[in-house]
């Protein structure tokens, strides 16, 4: 035992010593190694940290999409829209299907409308599904029905097609400013498909003065060759009419249309209008992306807006914008907040009828409307108007809330600066206001009042409205009303709905001073699919009207359509 202990001991030392070796030249070989390594792969560091970021995003977006209020889900799915992504889709198309709103099912599948060619078949053929599904609870309204008729211009002549083809033109209407490229959209599709029936049916209902011009309109898509019927006013309309229904059918008897097969047409390649298409993040540093980091929780408990209308002889277009729209506002408003309310205030001048007639706050759109239907445009005429009598009024006599939480919005609407020796009332009116978080909101009217004005001094850029916004917290921008529903007697069809001088305008901006900072850039794409959404259909009404006598006052009321 002694002799094996003896051996332990001498053999101990040099067993470590070569331990200490291996361990030394390892030690060595791996710093060697170190040191001659190629340095870490930074673009494989980069797509680990965009992963990373991009997990970030679908998890914040997919717990804003389980928020109980809709609006926060809408957000999460523009935001959504807005990333190129196999996992983004498949989250849209699952909102597309499941959520309990229709309208976010409808902002679900216009996010997949504009990345609709990056879609794989099986995507592509749900999302076309859920389109025909959407439609039967009418959720494809103004130009949102552009879409659908490209999906069902390119699936083909079959007998679902047609069936929406028929129900798209009776819930259309030529007066409408909305409907009037969803008509010639149809009308382009029935130019393709050649279908006898469907032109036959529509030279059929101009039997009837409520479908006549409609169809006139989308018959027109398919030949030009027929003069339009007003080109006979002076005969009565039930003259012209039963002429231009004799002109178009003698057409069709000549033309004899072979429908083309389904299958023939080429496959839809639209995009939306209205939703961002989606990009790839390949960058964490972009402040785009990184401003999303900080997004808080979407809410909008209570808006107030109070609209101070100038209702001077100029300003008879907004007027009736105002009688027409605030009950649609308010339909807007109800969705994007828990107690919305409106209030209006029309104003003209001293010596006029009146100065100031306010119609205070109120949640039912109904009864204010009903108050304003009686409105007109009157008075006026020396250029200044009593612009701070009625700021002093909205924010001095209206019964606003006092709760913390409320969002309180003025938007002044006219064409006419206030009196010069108001300006510094005016002036700590707004600021006194603003501290009081107030928003101010500009709208500066283009009428033929101030192009045809000459006076001396007289402010034509309107810059005392744009400090009014800038003291107000708030933004100035031009706008132009036009009429947008004609007179039953008239023989005139709408022209398309131009965004840059419609009312939505207004609407966008509101929504901008209300939304949290990290939400302003979704505003486009919300307002453009609800403002739509909301757009309640108007029945086509026409009446019919006798022959005219010759004269040359006459023809400046019925006139071609089209001479425009």
């Amino acid at each position: 035992m002694r002799k094996y202990i003896f051996r332990l001991t001498i053999l101990f030392p040099a067993v470590i010593s070569i331990l200490l070796c291996v361990a030394v030249s390892s030690a060595v070989a791996l710093e060697k190694s170190e040191t001659t390594k190629v340095p870490a792969d930074k673009d494989a560091k980069k797509i680990v940290a965009t992963e990373q970021f991009l997990t970030f995003y679908l998890d914040l977006y997919g717990k804003h999409l389980a928020s109980r209020d809709w609006m926060a889900r809408v957000m999460a799915v523009i935001s959504l829209g807005r990333i190129d992504d196999a996992r983004a889709t498949k989250t849209l198309l699952e909102v597309m299907d499941k959520d309990t709103r229709q309208i976010v099912r409808m902002y679900a599948w216009e996010a997949l409308h504009a990345r609709q060619d990056r879609l794989t078949p099986v995507q592509r053929a749900h999302w076309v599904a859920a389109a025909y599904k959407l439609a039967e609870k009418n959720s494809f309204r103004g130009d949102l029905r552009l879409g659908l008729v490209g999906l069902m211009d390119a699936g083909g002549p079959k007998a679902r097609n047609k069936k929406l083809f028929k129900w798209l033109f009776s819930h259309t209407n030529s007066q409408d400013p909305g409907d009037i490229r969803t008509l010639w959209a149809i009308g382009d599709t029935l130019r393709r498909w050649k279908s006898p029936d469907l032109i036959k049916g529509l030279i059929g209902s101009m039997s009837n003065i409520n479908s006549a011009y409609r169809a006139e309109v989308v018959l027109h898509r398919v030949y030009e060759g027929i003069p339009y019927a007003s080109t006979m006013y002076r005969e009565g309309s039930k003259v012209m009419w039963a002429k231009t229904q004799r002109r178009w059918m003698d057409w069709f008897k000549q033309a004899e249309f072979k429908e083309i097969d389904i299958g023939e047409g080429s496959p839809y390649a639209g995009r939306s209008k209205v939703m961002p298409r989606g990009e790839k993040i390949t960058e964490t540093k972009n402040s785009k992306w990184r401003k999303d980091l900080e997004l808080k929780r979407f809410r909008l408990d209570r808006l107030e807006v109070v609209f101070v209308v100038d209702s001077t002889g100029s300003m008879g277009s907004t007027v009736r914008w105002i009688q027409r729209d605030v009950a649609r506002m308010m339909r807007a408003f109800e969705r994007i907040s828990r107690e919305p309310r409106i209030g209006v205030i029309l104003y003209r001048d001293h010596g006029d009828e009146y100065v100031v007639k306010p119609y205070p706050l109120a949640g039912n759109a109904g009864k204010l409307a009903k108050a304003l239907k009686n409105a007109s445009a009157r008075g006026g005429g020396d250029i200044p108007e009593a612009v701070y009598e009625a700021l002093h009024t909205s924010v001095k006599k209206q019964k606003w809330s006092k709760s913390l939480s409320a969002q309180k919005v003025i938007v002044l609407l006219g064409d006419a600066p206030p009196h010069k020796n108001t300006l510094g009332k005016i002036d700590e009116l707004v600021t006194k206001a603003a501290d009081k978080r107030f928003k101010f909101y500009c709208i500066k009217i283009r009428t033929s009042h101030q192009r045809r004005t000459k006076l001396p001094n007289y402010d034509r850029a309107l810059a005392g409205f744009d400090k009014i916004a800038k003291l107000g917290n708030g933004r100035s921008l031009w706008v132009t009303f036009s009429q947008s529903f004609r007179s039953p007697y008239s023989m005139r069809t709408a022209s398309p709905r131009n965004e840059k001088v419609s009312g939505r305008v207004i609407l966008r901006e509101v929504l901008k001073a209300v939304l949290e900072k990290g939400y302003r850039d979704r505003v486009n794409p919300f307002v453009g699919i609800m403002m739509e959404y909301i757009d309640a259909p108007v029945k086509e009404k026409r009446f019919h009207f006798g022959p005219s006598r010759p004269g040359p006052s006459r023809p400046s009321k019925y006139v071609d359509p089209q001479a425009r």
